[in-house]
């Protein structure tokens, strides 16, 4: 039985995440920029980003009661 490519394709997998996160990131903080709000837009995004996704990383890893 053949194991499948595991050292190869997660490095590729990895890679490609990251480049559709940023490019998904980035095509919002331009969308933002064009409209009403402009850089305010992106700097309400970003701060967002900043302080909701560790918030919910902590809250995910409080211990059960």
């Amino acid at each position: 039985m053949r194991r499948p490519p595991f050292p190869v394709m997660l490095p590729l997998l990895a890679m490609l995440f990251v480049v559709v996160w940023g490019g998904g990131l980035g095509a919002i903080f331009i969308f933002l920029g064009k409209t009403d709000l402009g850089v305010w837009g992106a700097v309400i995004v970003g701060m967002a980003l900043v302080v909701g996704v560790p918030s919910m990383a902590a809250l995910l890893t409080l211990p059960k009661r």
